[in-house]
């Protein structure tokens, strides 16, 4: 399978409950740069601020919530998801494809 198709996503992540705001912005600049280099582009960006979380995660019982619905070929998905898993800010993020 090719995956030169662009298809639309949606990411939701938390981000560690003590970040400032540059730190916020500097991994979210980083997170677009990932998706633009794999033939992305961001669709929307929605912040939903400092929420609660159902659960402890990593000793955390909050995070900062951020929203992006983009599209992408396929075959980029690997690369967004590896800066999502080897960032130390990150607590928790779903991945997913759109429906049609």
């Amino acid at each position: 399978m090719e995956g030169a198709e662009a298809r639309e996503y949606e990411l939701v992540y938390i981000l560690q409950p003590e970040l400032n705001d540059d730190s916020i912005n500097s991994f979210d600049t980083r997170l677009c740069d990932a998706i633009a280099a794999q033939g992305g582009a961001d669709i929307v960006t929605e912040a939903w601020g400092k929420r609660n979380l159902a659960y402890p995660i990593k000793r955390y019982f909050e995070g900062y919530y951020i929203l992006h619905r983009f599209q992408m070929p396929s075959n980029g998905t690997e690369e967004v998801e590896r800066v999502l898993r080897f960032s130390e800010d990150v607590v928790r993020y779903l991945l997913m494809r759109s429906e049609d």
